[in-house]
């Protein structure tokens, strides 16, 4: 319903990478939407291949839960290692790893409320550079948007970015269409 505002809001796990995000080291910002799709559904597949077949947790091996439990075995350096990497490359467990991050990609591309462009924007692409996922283009999908947020900050026209339903929004233009009472 609402994208993939879980991820972005309420995600443990996407919190500690968001974090780890703002690190003042050099970020790698890598523009493979489909890449990294087509890697998080492998693991989605190895995942339930795993659960279901084996009753083997692939997410145990990753030891988020002995992280936040401050627990120091080998799952929680995995973990460790993967926020080390979330300095540099943007949430890389969120982005290949998570299965539910799979099923909610799925759904964002359909769900009730996106971050769209309106009328007022001026194609400045400011918000392209900026965006982490490569998703602010005005024709993506937003599947891969965490709402981070850098985007709307970073866009020079008030109300050219707007995290509302695309029924309101003109698909073809961008433009918001009013609504004529007949």
């Amino acid at each position: 319903m609402f994208g993939r505002f879980f991820c972005g809001y309420l995600c443990p796990v996407g919190t500690v990478q968001e974090i780890a995000s703002h690190a003042p080291v050099p970020k790698v910002n890598l523009r493979q939407k489909k890449t990294f799709m087509a890697v998080r559904a492998v693991f989605f597949i190895v995942f339930l291949v795993l659960a279901f077949l084996l009753s083997i947790s692939l997410l145990a091996w990753f030891g988020i839960r002995d992280f936040f439990y401050l627990s120091l075995t080998a799952g929680s350096v995995v973990f460790i290692g993967v926020l080390l990497l979330s300095m540099t490359l943007y949430r890389p467990f969120c982005r290949l790893i998570c299965p539910y991050g799979v099923l909610l990609s799925l759904s964002a591309w359909k769900s009730a409320f996106k971050l769209q462009r309106t009328g007022t924007c001026i194609e400045c692409k400011k918000c392209e550079k900026a965006c982490p996922t490569d998703e602010a283009k005005r024709d993506d999908g937003k599947a891969e948007c965490y709402l981070c947020g850098r985007c709307t900050d970073i866009c020079p026209v008030a109300g050219a970015l707007m995290y509302k339903r695309p029924d309101a929004m003109d698909r073809r233009t961008g433009n918001l269409q009013e609504k004529v009472e007949e």
